[in-house]
């Protein structure tokens, strides 16, 4: 199972979007997949028709083992664990235990045979919930508005990231997502090069366009693909889960092979 923590310390840059769409991309090529609401604000248990569990993500940071019942299907064959208020204080509670930060480690592992992705939403802010998900995960994905101040926001991500990668979990790896994405606008173009140059094959080259449509889907509990199939938001999310199946397949192919290369990797898909 792939772990993907969707991570910045901006809000409103399509953390939960991006959750909700690519997993459903994802799930539309035929993986298993969970989706975890780690907000307080509970916006992606609110933005996904589900069927509620007899548990939330807050019981499972109390006890990992209870995972299992915390799990309900939800929206485009996906499963969820879901988020209530109370998340804030369970996070409020964790603050003090010494083992804290491997709370949501100790719980996917429980369930690594039963999904090939697990998404998860984080809150815009640092803390217990974010390095818990920063611990387990094997990608920090960052959705980028393409701003000023988004980019800020990346920063403190990739600061977070590295101390988290030296201290709890080397593997992890940082890569970005341009979302909210205006051609025509000069600044977001200008941001976009500068964090290709500086981040360089760290960024993904589908972009996330900005339209109303991803913005009218949550309120139907419906992702992109079922509100609006042929948007071009639909077409870049799931180009998107293409360019993350295709970068796992060739990670798992180097692996396996260490003497290929990822370009062979491709083409041997390709064929």
């Amino acid at each position: 199972m792939r772990i993907y923590a969707l991570a910045s310390h901006k809000g409103g840059v399509g953390k939960t979007t991006t959750a909700a769409n690519l997993g459903a991309a994802l799930a539309a090529a035929g993986k298993r997949v969970l989706l975890l609401d780690l907000a307080p604000q509970a916006s992606l248990t609110a933005a996904l028709e589900h069927t509620p569990a007899r548990f939330a993500i807050g019981d499972v940071l109390r006890e990992p083992a209870r995972i299992l019942e915390a799990i309900g299907p939800c929206a485009d064959g996906m499963h969820l664990v879901p988020a209530t208020a109370t998340l804030a204080v369970v996070l409020l509670e964790l603050a003090q235990a010494e083992d804290a930060v491997f709370r949501l480690s100790r719980a996917l592992q429980q369930v690594q045979d039963r999904y090939d992705y697990a998404l998860i939403d984080c809150p815009p802010s640092l803390g217990c919930a974010l390095t818990n998900a920063l611990t387990a995960a094997h990608v920090a994905l960052v959705p980028l508005q393409c701003d000023f101040l988004s980019l800020r926001g990346l920063v403190d991500i990739q600061e977070i990231a590295a101390a988290i990668r030296e201290a709890l979990n080397p593997t992890l790896r940082l890569r970005v997502v341009g979302t909210m994405f205006d051609r025509r606008i000069a600044h977001a173009n200008d941001v976009l090069n500068e964090v290709s140059a500086v981040l360089p094959g760290q960024i993904y080259k589908t972009l996330i366009p900005r339209t109303v449509r991803l913005a009218e889907a949550p309120a139907t509990g419906q992702t992109i693909f079922a509100y609006a199939p042929k948007s071009q938001a639909a077409h870049a999310y799931r180009q998107l889960g293409q360019d993350i199946l295709q970068e796992n397949y060739a990670d798992e192919t180097t692996r396996r092979h260490p003497g290929r290369d990822a370009e062979t990797a491709f083409a041997c898909r390709a064929s």
